[in-house]
């Protein structure tokens, strides 16, 4: 008699046990081709820049990239912010995660959490090197990156649901352009334009944050460069990140790992002032 009172009494005390409460996230969105998923290498981040190549473990990401380059590699959930996010494609692309590589999220999210004292904050980062907002990013253009990206969004963000959590999604940085730079000005602005406000759209956002990398100056990018100023000085809630004195690893393309790092820093600076962080 005295063990069924026993059990009777413990089951009613995990009965009435207040359920376990989940966190809140401030969640970033990371989007882009290789400058975003990034070529900065790991194994640079030594001296001064030794502390970005531990994990953040207040600081939380999910990433996958797309199957137009390869197999799909992801994170598998939101796991802590390191580098190793980043996937080349092609031959170059790595068997498992994380990688030797990483890009501008590293630095940013690290950044916003800084800013955003006593707050949560969570990246979710779709990116694919060598791919063009022309086609490959094209809202219209069907079974290419933009309904991967927007699915993969909605996912992480059920996902962090699912578990418990509760979410505000504060704004999202973007670095692409490379991959159409045979386009004018007035094209690429028409279509940056026109895929923020999508983005907006779909993600019911219409006052989202939006942050536009500059692609780096090799003589042959004006027209989005051009582009780029010109969409950010025009769209309402659009900031605009400077590439002047970052630095390269092959001769005019891709970000180095210290200049990944001051990437990441002038987005997370640009976002701040946009949202009102300090």
């Amino acid at each position: 008699m005295r063990t069924t009172w026993a059990v009777l009494c413990a089951v009613i005390v995990v009965g009435s046990a207040a359920p376990v409460r989940g966190d809140h996230y401030e969640v970033f969105l990371v989007a882009g081709q290789s400058n975003c998923d990034g070529r900065g290498q790991a194994a640079d981040l030594t001296g001064p820049l030794a502390k970005w190549a531990k994990p953040q473990d207040d600081v939380r990401i999910t990433y996958s990239c797309s199957k137009l380059r390869g197999p799909i590699l992801s994170s598998d959930s939101f796991q802590p912010l390191q580098p190793g996010w980043s996937v080349a494609p092609g031959k170059n692309r790595p068997t498992k995660l994380p990688s030797g590589t990483f890009g501008p999220e590293v630095s940013f999210g690290r950044s916003m959490a800084d800013r955003l004292k006593d707050k949560k904050v969570a990246l979710i980062k779709y990116t694919e090197g060598g791919t063009s907002l022309a086609k490959d990013w094209n809202p219209e253009v069907k079974d290419r990156l933009y309904p991967a990206f927007l699915d993969y969004t909605k996912k992480s963000l059920k996902e962090l649901k699912d578990k418990g959590h509760t979410y505000t999604v504060r704004g999202m940085i973007w670095h692409q352009g490379e991959s159409d730079a045979s386009l004018t000005a007035e094209e690429y602005e028409k279509m940056l334009t026109a895929f923020i406000a999508r983005v907006r759209t779909d993600l019911e956002l219409p006052d989202l944050p939006f942050g536009i990398g500059e692609v780096y100056d090799n003589g042959k990018r004006d027209t989005i460069r051009t582009a780029q100023k010109a969409t950010a000085e025009k769209v309402k809630g659009v900031f605009f990140v400077s590439a002047d004195k970052l630095k390269t690893s092959d001769m005019g393309t891709h970000f180095d790992a210290a200049s990944q790092i001051e990437l990441g820093e002038r987005f997370a600076a640009g976002m701040a002032k946009v949202i009102g962080a300090r």
